[in-house]
């Protein structure tokens, strides 16, 4: 009987397989170490932070604010057409004292020239102003006289005035119901009596002419009348202080 000769698949020999055809085991590529990961989000982070950077760079403001449209010389009435919206970059404190509508500053007087493209602040106009026929008059008032410097805009006051001194003195409302306009601080540096000035809107030119009377020529005082109606009221009599004797209180 003749022997078998046992030898390698041919298939595997022809293929260039190893011997005895086994499979070939192939090493497998090791996943990113941890320093791999976060140096990579770091990276993409950055990137990120850099377009962005970039994007509000070039995006432009985004706030408007109002700046005149044309030059607008001082006492103008501001109308919606005289004022204009522009996209503005402005520091916080510079936007506070800003306008974005132009509702806020129609009726509102120029206090100084503006001019064209010039942006609209709170202290170049008077906003809540005198109605049309309205007079508005200035002066300088201690604080003391002027309800302790807490009077503010819109509010209602009487305006009295002593004349004289000692027992020849005597004291009148020069101006019953003037509202209030406007009221800053006085710029007067060297001042101790802590003045401040206010200014009035007044129905008719004869009170402001009383007014500006009492001013140069009497001690004012305002004196706040919030809930009170003057609508037809006559102001009260003058009073006199009685020679020798200290007043009371009106007669």
């Amino acid at each position: 009987m003749g022997e078998t000769a046992l030898g390698s698949r041919p298939d595997a020999a022809r293929r260039g397989g190893p011997a005895g055809g086994a499979r070939a085991l192939r090493r497998r590529r090791a996943l990113p170490g941890g320093r791999a990961v976060v140096g990579g989000f770091l990276v993409a982070a950055a990137a990120v932070g850099v377009f962005a950077g970039y994007t509000n760079a070039t995006a432009g403001p985004r706030e408007r604010y109002l700046v005149a449209r044309h030059d607008l010389p001082l006492g103008h009435r501001l109308a919606a057409a005289d004022v204009e919206a522009v996209a503005l970059d402005l520091p916080a404190a510079l936007a506070a004292r800003s306008y974005r509508s132009a509702s806020q500053l129609t009726g509102a007087v120029v206090l100084g020239p503006l001019g064209k493209g010039e942006l609209v602040q709170s202290s170049d106009v008077l906003t809540g102003a005198a109605s049309s026929g309205e007079r508005q008059i200035s002066f300088p008032v201690e604080s003391a006289r002027a309800v302790n410097g807490q009077l503010r805009r819109g509010e209602v006051v009487d305006v009295v005035a002593t004349y004289g001194t000692g027992g020849d003195a005597y004291t009148v409302v020069v101006v019953a119901g003037a509202r209030v306009a406007d009221r800053s601080a006085s710029r007067d540096s060297l001042s101790t009596r802590g003045d401040e000035v206010i200014t009035l809107a007044l129905p008719a030119s004869a009170d402001a002419l009383a007014v500006a009377h009492a001013v140069n020529a009497g001690a004012v005082t305002l004196v706040r009348t919030a809930g009170a109606s003057t609508d037809g009221a006559s102001p009260p009599a003058a009073y006199s202080a009685p020679r020798g004797s200290r007043p009371a209180g009106p007669g």
